[in-house]
C-alpha cells in the first residue's frame, strides 16, 4: 500500500499524549528497599541504568555495591530485565528504545505497530506512533520496520512511540526448496535468474522437511558478520516441491505479485459501508442477468435488452457494472492497494484478486437475488443499431440469474428447454440476441475490424497436472456480451450533447 506519513490524523487522543515524567519521593542516601526500587522503576521515564538509580537515591560507596546485588537478585527472579547499554526496566514493560514493525492504521489515523521480536505467550501491548512535532516526520508504510523511543501512554494501555529512524521496508522473502541437515538446512531460491542460497539455523527451520517448497524470510546480518551465506527463517511450508499445484505459486512469486493484503486494507474491507437507495435509480424489477465463463469466481457486469416502444425496430439496452467506487474511496488504503496491484491475476487453480475477497467475491459481485449498488448506462439504438441517445445513472439492481455462455447458447440457439425456463428465455435471452444483431449490422456498415484469435483452454486433472489443451469454443453468446460492452464504452467516450436552454 502507499506510505502514509507518520503524522497520521490531526486528531490526537488525549491518552496518547506524551506523559510528563512523574517525580517519586525517595529516601536520600539509603539503599532502597525492594518495594521502593520497583516503585521507582514503575514511574521512571527514559533510559534507566544503575547510575541513574544511584543518583536518584544519592547512593555512594558501599551502598552502590548493595544496589548492584539487589538488581542482580531481581533480574534472577525475572522481575526486571536488562537491555543494551546496561539499561534496567521492569520485565513486563517494553524497552525504552526498540525496533517495531508498522502493522496498520487505527481508527484515528495513527500508525499502529508491534515489536519485531516478541517471544511471550500473551499478545504484545499496543504501540501507537506519535505524530512529529514542528516538522514532517519520515514517511513509513505498513510492513516497514522503524526504531522508536517508547513512553507509556497516558490514560490507556500501551505505549506511544516516537520514530527515531526508518530501518528498512517490509521483510524480504524468498520462495525456494528446503534441504535439511543436522545444522538446520539451506533454502535454494526457485527463481531462474537468481539461484541464491540461504542458510537456515535449527531454531528457524519451523518443522520444514527436506524437499519441501517453503517461503523464507531473509534475516538481517548479525552485527559484525558480513561473510558467508545470508540467513533465512522458514515462514510457510507448501509441501513437496514436485506437486504440480505449486507451479502457479512459483509464478506468483517469480513476478512479485502481491498475495497478502495489509491489515489496514482488510480492516477497511470489513468495515465496508452499506449503500442506500437514496439518489439511486431502482432497477431491481428489471431482469438484468450476468453471463460469464462457467468457472468465473465473481460477476461484475450485467445486461438487459427490450424493444423500444417509441421507435419500432429499435432497442433499449442496459449495461450495469458493480459500483466498486462506493466501497473503494479515493486515497483510502483499499484504493492505494488496488493501484499497486493494477488488476486481478488469474491462474488455472487460483486467483490473486485486486481487492479483498469480502469485496471482490461478495459486495462487488452481482450475485442473483441480492441487492447490489451499480453504475448503469441506458442506451437506445434504432433498428440499424445506431445509437440514438444514452444516459448514465447510479442505481441498485438485483440480478435475475447468473448463466454461463454455454447455458445461454444451448437455450437460445439449440432450444434446450432444460437449461432455462422457456418464458425466461423468450423474455430475457432472445431480446439480447436480437439487439446484438442490430449492433452487428451497424458495425458491418461502418467497416469495423473483425478480429478473431484462437484461444486455448487448459484442462487440469484432479492431481493438478495438465490433462488437456484444447481450443476454446467461440460462441455467439460471447459476441452478444462483447457488443453490449462495446456499446457501453462508446457511450462513456461520447457524452450526451448539452441541450440549449430555452428562452
Amino acid at each position: 500500500m502507499g506510505k502514509p506519513s507518520s503524522s497520521g490524523s490531526k486528531t490526537v487522543r488525549k491518552g496518547r499524549r506524551q506523559a510528563a515524567p512523574r517525580k517519586k519521593a525517595v529516601r536520600k542516601g539509603a539503599v532502597p528497599t525492594r518495594e521502593e526500587l520497583l516503585a521507582y522503576l514503575e514511574t521512571a521515564e527514559g533510559k534507566i541504568t544503575k547510575r541513574e538509580i544511584a543518583r536518584a537515591f544519592r547512593l555512594k560507596g558501599a551502598a552502590r555495591v548493595q544496589l548492584k546485588g539487589l538488581l542482580r537478585q531481581l533480574e534472577d527472579e525475572g522481575v526486571i530485565a536488562r537491555d543494551a547499554g546496561r539499561a534496567v526496566r521492569l520485565a513486563h514493560r517494553l524497552p525504552h528504545v526498540m525496533v517495531v514493525e508498522v502493522t496498520g492504521i487505527d481508527e484515528l489515523g495513527d500508525l499502529a505497530a508491534r515489536p519485531v521480536h516478541w517471544e511471550r505467550p500473551e499478545p504484545p501491548p499496543p504501540i501507537h506512533l506519535a505524530p512529529p512535532k514542528g516538522r514532517a516526520g519520515p514517511a513509513v508504510g505498513v510492513g516497514e520496520r522503524v526504531l522508536v523511543r517508547l513512553r507509556p501512554a497516558e490514560g490507556e494501555p500501551g505505549y506511544v512511540g516516537h520514530i527515531v529512524k526508518v530501518l528498512e521496508g517490509a521483510p524480504k522473502t524468498v520462495l525456494g526448496v528446503f534441504h535439511g541437515s543436522e545444522l538446520g538446512g539451506r533454502v535454494i531460491s526457485v527463481a531462474r535468474k537468481q539461484r541464491t542460497e540461504f542458510v537456515v539455523a535449527p531454531e528457524d527451520v519451523s518443522g520444514a522437511r527436506d524437499g519441501e517448497l517453503v517461503l523464507a524470510e531473509i534475516l538481517p546480518a548479525r552485527r559484525g558478520r558480513h561473510y558467508g551465506l545470508k540467513r533465512a527463517r522458514i515462514r510457510e511450508r507448501y509441501g513437496d516441491v514436485s506437486d504440480p499445484r505449486h507451479i502457479s505459486l512459483i509464478a506468483i512469486h517469480q513476478y512479485g505479485l502481491r498475495t497478502a493484503f495489509p491489515p489496514a486494507v482488510l480492516e477497511e474491507a470489513e468495515r465496508a459501508r452499506p449503500f442506500s437507495l437514496k439518489g439511486r435509480e431502482d432497477l431491481r424489477a428489471v431482469p438484468l442477468i450476468t453471463i460469464d465463463p462457467a468457472d468465473a469466481r465473481d460477476h461484475d457486469d450485467a445486461v438487459f435488452a427490450e424493444p423500444d416502444p417509441d421507435h419500432p425496430g429499435g432497442w433499449h439496452l442496459i449495461v450495469a457494472i458493480a459500483d466498486v467506487a462506493h466501497y473503494v474511496r479515493p486515497g483510502s488504503a483499499l484504493d492505494e492497494e488496488a493501484y499497486e496491484r493494477g488488476n486481478s491475476a488469474y491462474f488455472p487453480d487460483r486467483v490473486v484478486p485486486m481487492l479483498p475477497e469480502t469485496l471482490s467475491a461478495d459486495l462487488c459481485s452481482l450475485m442473483p437475488g441480492v441487492d447490489r449498488p451499480c453504475l448503469a448506462v441506458h442506451i437506445w439504438i434504432d433498428a440499424e443499431g445506431r445509437k440514438r441517445r444514452h444516459r448514465f445513472a447510479r442505481a441498485v439492481m438485483r440480478s435475475a440469474a447468473n448463466l454461463a455462455y454455454e447455458q445461454v447458447e444451448a437455450a437460445v440457439i439449440d432450444g434446450r428447454p432444460d437449461i432455462v425456463d422457456p418464458d425466461f428465455r423468450d423474455r430475457v435471452l432472445r431480446p439480447l440476441y436480437a439487439a446484438h444483431e442490430a449492433l452487428a449490422r451497424e458495425r458491418r456498415k461502418r467497416g469495423a475490424l473483425e478480429i478473431e484469435s484462437d484461444e486455448r483452454e487448459i484442462i487440469l486433472g484432479e492431481d493438478g497436472r495438465v490433462a488437456d489443451v484444447r481450443p476454446r469454443v467461440r460462441l455467439k453468446a460471447h459476441r452478444v456480451i462483447e457488443d453490449m460492452m462495446i456499446a457501453a464504452n462508446v457511450a462513456a467516450a461520447r457524452p450526451p450533447p448539452v441541450r440549449p436552454r430555452r428562452g
